[in-house]
C-alpha cells in the first residue's frame, strides 16, 4: 500500500469535515466569478448601449454583488476553520499512533536508530504531512472546480479565444510532470539529512560535558558545519528545481493573457466581439491562471508531503522483535522463582553472547552476577524483562515461559535500580510514583525513609514537590540512586534487578545505599550485577560468568577460599587497586 493511501486511511473519520471544507471552499472560489460577468453587463448593457441607463438596474446589480460577498465571507471562514480542524485532528491521530508504535518497539530498534532521528519523524515530518490536508486535499479540489467552471465560462463567452487561452496548458502539464519526480527525490533527501542533523545534535547536547571536558568543541563545530553545508546544497538544489517550475509556469500564465489580448483586439476590430465581453474574458483569464499557478505551488507542497509520508510510514513498517503472543496470560503477583533453561542469545550481526546458559534462582533469594565486561551479565537482565527475546531455550517465572505471559504483567513483577538512574523532568513525588501512579503520599514517604532519601528531600526548597530537572540534573549521584531505590520500594515488585548500583558513588553514599538495598531485597528475589564485590557479600549465591557461561558458583566467602578461582582473582585486584576490575 502506498504512503498516500495509508495516509488517506487516517482521513476517513473526518471525511464529513473535509467535504464541508471543500464545499465552502468551492463556494468561496466561485463567487468572485460573478464579478467579470457583472462587468460585461455593466459595460455592454448599462454604459455603452443604453442612452439613459436604468439606475435601478445598476443598484440592484451592485446590491446583489454585495450580498454574494457576504456569503463569500462566511464561506471563507468555514472553509479555513473546517480544513484546519480536520488537518489538526488527522495529524493528532497519526502522531499518537506513531508514538504508540515507536513506544512498543524493542530495544534493538533504538540500538539502530538515533533518538533525534526518531523525534524528527514525529515532529518535522508530521508537520510536512499536515500540509497535505489543507493544501492538497482542500485547495486542490477548490482550484480544480474553479478551473472547470472558468473554462466553461470562457467557451460560453468566445470559443475561439477560449482555445487560444488554453493553448499553453499542455506545456504547463509537461513541465510539472518532468519536474515533480526530481523535486520529490530532493525533498526526501532533505528530510533524511535533517534527520541525521537532529540525531547528531541530540547526541552532542546530551554529552556536552564530555565534549567540553575533551575540548572537542571546535571539532564538533566543524562536523556540524560540514553537515549543514551538505544540507544547504541539497536544499538549494531543491529550491532551484522549484524555482524552475514556478518560473516556467509563471511565463506560461503570462503568455496566455498576451495571446488573448492580441487575438481579442483583432476580434473587436472585426466586430465579432464586444468590448465588455473582452474585458470579462480577460478578467476570467486572470482567474483561470491564478488557480493554475496555485496548483503548481500545491504540487510542490504535495511532493514535500509525500516525501514526509514515506518516511513516517517507513517507521510503521518496522515491527518489534519482542511481541506479545496471542492468548498470552496475565500474571498475578509472582513468588519469584526464575529459571534460565539452556538459554542462547546473540545481538543482531554479532557473535553469540550466551550459549546453553542454565541457572535456577529460587524465590526470595539474592543472586549476584560477577564477570568481565561483555560476559553476558546485563544481557541476562534484558532477557528476563523481555527487552530482547532468547535465540534458543527459555526463561520461566514461577514455571511459566515469560513469552507466554503479557508483557505488562511480566514487567509489573520486576523493579529495576540501574547504575545510572533515569529521572524525568517533574517533581520528586512524580518520579517516585512513576512505577505506581496510584501510590499514596504515605507510601511515598515510607519508601523515601526506607531508601534514606527522606532527609535530603525535606531539605529541598519544595520538599517532595521540588523539580528535579531533566534526567535529575539538580541532584547528586547518591541522591539520584536513593530516589531510584525509593521508586523500587514504591513499586513493591517481588523481583528486583540491581545493575551495579554503587559503582560510581563515594564511600559515604555507598554505605547508605548498601543498607537501603538490604532493606529493599528482604523477602524478594534479587539479581545483582556488581563490580564492587563489597555490595554482594551477603548474596545467597554468587555466579561468576565468563564468555556467556557459568564458570563458578557459590557464596562470597566460599569462593574466596578457592586459591585459583576467577572470583578470588577479582577480589585480589580490588584489594590491590582499590577499584573495580
Amino acid at each position: 500500500m502506498s504512503s498516500l493511501r495509508r495516509f488517506l486511511h487516517y482521513t476517513r473519520p473526518y471525511r464529513g469535515l473535509i467535504l464541508a471544507a471543500v464545499s465552502f471552499g468551492v463556494i468561496r472560489y466561485l463567487i468572485p466569478l460573478a464579478l467579470p460577468w457583472t462587468l460585461k453587463i455593466l459595460v455592454d448593457d448599462l454604459l455603452i448601449q443604453s442612452a439613459s441607463p436604468p439606475r435601478g438596474h445598476l443598484h440592484l446589480l451592485m446590491a446583489g454583488m454585495c450580498g454574494l460577498y457576504v456569503v463569500y465571507a462566511f464561506a471563507s471562514y468555514f472553509r479555513s476553520y473546517l480544513a484546519g480542524l480536520a488537518g489538526h485532528r488527522i495529524i493528532f491521530d497519526l502522531r499518537q499512533q506513531l508514538y504508540l508504535h515507536v513506544q512498543r518497539m524493542s530495544l534493538s530498534f533504538f540500538d539502530r536508530q538515533q533518538i533525534g532521528a526518531v523525534v524528527a519523524r514525529m515532529t518535522s515530518d508530521i508537520a510536512s504531512a499536515q500540509n497535505f490536508v489543507g493544501s492538497a486535499m482542500v485547495n486542490t479540489t477548490m482550484d480544480l472546480s474553479c478551473v472547470a467552471v472558468i473554462i466553461g465560462l470562457l467557451f460560453a463567452a468566445n470559443p475561439r479565444l477560449a482555445l487560444v487561452s488554453l493553448s499553453v496548458i499542455p506545456f504547463y502539464v509537461l513541465i510539472s510532470y518532468r519536474l515533480t519526480k526530481r523535486i520529490r527525490k530532493k525533498s526526501r533527501d532533505i528530510h533524511n539529512q535533517l534527520q541525521e542533523i537532529s540525531g547528531d545534535l541530540h547526541e552532542q547536547f546530551a554529552a556536552i560535558s564530555t565534549i567540553q571536558a575533551f575540548t572537542q568543541e571546535e571539532a564538533e563545530a566543524r562536523e556540524f558545519r560540514q553537515q549543514s553545508e551538505r544540507y544547504l546544497d541539497t536544499v538549494l538544489s531543491n529550491v532551484r528545481l522549484q524555482s524552475i517550475a514556478l518560473g516556467a509556469t509563471g511565463f506560461l500564465t503570462a503568455l496566455g493573457p498576451i495571446l488573448v489580448l492580441w487575438v481579442g483586439a483583432m476580434e473587436v476590430w472585426a466586430g465579432r466581439l464586444s468590448i465588455g465581453t473582452l474585458m470579462a474574458f480577460y478578467a476570467y483569464l486572470g482567474m483561470l491562471y491564478q488557480p493554475i499557478q496555485r496548483l503548481t505551488e500545491l504540487n510542490l507542497i504535495l511532493t514535500n508531503s509525500l516525501a514526509a509520508m514515506d518516511r513516517i510510514f517507513e517507521v510503521f513498517e518496522m515491527y518489534p522483535e519482542v511481541q506479545q503472543r496471542p492468548g498470552a496470560t496475565s500474571l498475578s503477583r509472582a513468588t519469584g522463582e526464575i529459571v534460565f533453561d539452556r538459554v542462547a542469545f546473540r545481538y543482531e550481526g554479532r557473535e553469540p553472547v550466551l550459549e546453553g546458559f542454565d541457572l535456577r534462582i529460587p524465590a526470595g533469594t539474592t543472586v549476584a552476577l560477577v564477570g568481565p565486561s561483555g560476559a553476558g551479565k546485563s544481557t541476562l537482565m534484558k532477557l528476563l524483562v523481555r527487552f530482547y527475546d532468547v535465540t534458543q531455550g527459555r526463561i520461566t517465572l514461577d514455571g511459566a515461559d515469560i513469552r507466554e505471559v503479557t508483557l505488562k504483567s511480566l514487567r509489573q513483577q520486576i523493579a529495576i535500580v540501574p547504575q545510572d538512574p533515569i529521572l524525568f523532568s517533574g517533581t520528586i513525588a512524580e518520579n517516585l510514583r512513576y512505577g505506581r501512579p496510584d501510590a499514596t503520599e504515605e507510601q511515598i514517604f515510607q519508601a523515601a525513609r526506607l531508601a534514606f532519601a527522606d532527609t535530603f528531600i525535606k531539605q529541598m526548597p519544595q520538599g517532595y514537590e521540588t523539580e528535579v530537572g531533566e534526567r535529575g540534573v539538580k541532584l547528586s549521584g547518591g541522591q539520584k540512586q536513593r530516589l531510584a531505590i525509593a521508586r523500587a520500594f514504591v513499586k513493591d515488585a517481588p523481583i528486583v534487578i540491581l545493575d551495579e548500583p554503587t559503582s560510581a558513588l563515594d564511600a559515604e553514599s555507598e554505605s547508605l545505599i548498601k543498607e537501603a538495598l538490604q532493606r529493599l531485597l528482604r523477602g524478594r528475589t534479587a539479581l545483582i550485577i556488581a563490580h564492587r564485590l563489597s555490595t554482594i557479600e551477603h548474596a545467597d549465591r554468587v555466579i561468576v560468568i565468563d564468555d556467556g557461561r557459568i564458570r563458578e558458583s557459590g557464596r562470597h566467602a566460599e569462593l574466596l577460599t578457592h586459591p585459583n578461582s576467577l572470583y578470588r582473582r577479582y577480589a585480589s585486584q580490588q584489594l590491590a587497586l582499590g577499584a573495580s576490575p
